[in-house]
């Protein structure tokens, strides 16, 4: 398929251009993807390809990423996501709809935060939420990849804030190790090579607005957020070897949410969407096929014992 789609023309609250596309048939059940930091349209391209068969989906660069504008780094904020979020439901639903809202990472954060900002909005625009390879926040805290002390968890922030910062600087195509560095941090163990290169390549055409203003976001997000109110019923899908946003997270995110479909935990690192895409496109279409059907709960797909560890 070619990821064209067709383009729709959005702008968040503080005027921030937000490159839309929307793939499938125009009247067919809506399902937007919100993709994670340092990312863009494209990660989702196999969901686009096997969700556009049968329903309608909405992708978007967030602010800083792909082709949507970089505003200046202090626009960089949870209202903002959820500012940009909402723009782009508020484009792309006609009135009285609602659609299946998927979120990878920082577009998990971002459903998160446009609950909190916008709760009138959560069951008018919201039919249901996936959370993949997501938390509520609090996320230096709980990264696991070189791990300080806890006596030393001053250093371990600063040095973090400090690579935040220094991220505004040009990214170069060739870095010593970057596969390596990415494979690491960003996928499973046993993950094609592939799909490594595929991240990295995602990460180095994001603005360097973008990454500055997400660095220093995400390392000061101490914060965890409320998520009583995601009342739509959530399906928060974690992966065994997620370095970034660790199972426990999802873990404690589903105990919360008021209205949990199932916490389902999959062999893979951080980028389930690229390393189980099948299963992301299948549990996606039960969860808006559910939704449409007024079920209590999708029917996930069969393989899902098999992905369990």
């Amino acid at each position: 398929m070619n990821l064209t789609g067709r383009p729709v023309d959005v702008h968040a609250p503080d005027g921030t251009r937000l490159h839309t596309r929307v793939f499938g048939a125009p009247d067919a059940p809506p399902i937007v993807l919100v993709h994670g930091v340092l990312c863009r349209i494209e990660f989702w391209q196999q969901q686009i390809e096997e969700l556009a068969e049968h329903f309608r989906v909405i992708a978007f660069d967030l602010r800083g990423h792909g082709a949507s504008a970089a505003p200046r780094v202090r626009h960089y904020r949870l209202d903002d996501l959820a500012g940009d979020l909402d723009a782009v439901l508020d484009a792309t639903l006609s009135d009285g709809e609602t659609a299946v809202l998927a979120g990878h990472s920082l577009g998990g954060i971002a459903i998160l935060a446009w609950a909190r900002r916008f709760p009138a909005h959560v069951a008018a625009r919201a039919a249901a939420v996936a959370l993949i390879n997501t938390t509520p926040g609090d996320v230096l805290r709980h990264v696991d990849f070189l791990p300080f002390p806890e006596r030393y968890e001053p250093i371990r922030w600063w040095l973090a804030r400090l690579g935040a910062r220094m991220t505004r600087m040009p990214t170069p195509r060739r870095i010593p190790f970057r596969h390596r560095l990415v494979a690491r941090l960003a996928v499973g163990p046993g993950a094609p090579a592939a799909i490594a290169h595929r991240v990295a390549e995602l990460a180095t055409t994001t603005s360097a607005r973008g990454r500055r203003g997400y660095g220093v976001m995400l390392v000061e997000l101490t914060e965890t957020i409320d998520v009583a109110g995601l009342s739509v019923p959530a399906l928060v899908i974690a992966s065994t070897h997620d370095r970034i946003t660790p199972p426990g997270r999802s873990v404690d995110m589903a105990g919360a949410l008021p209205h949990l479909v199932d916490l389902v935990e999959l062999a893979g690192g951080h980028s389930l969407p690229l390393e189980q895409p099948a299963y992301i496109s299948a549990a996606l279409a039960a969860l808006r096929r559910a939704t449409d059907s007024l079920t209590e709960s999708p029917a996930l797909p069969v393989s899902v014992e098999e992905n369990r560890m």
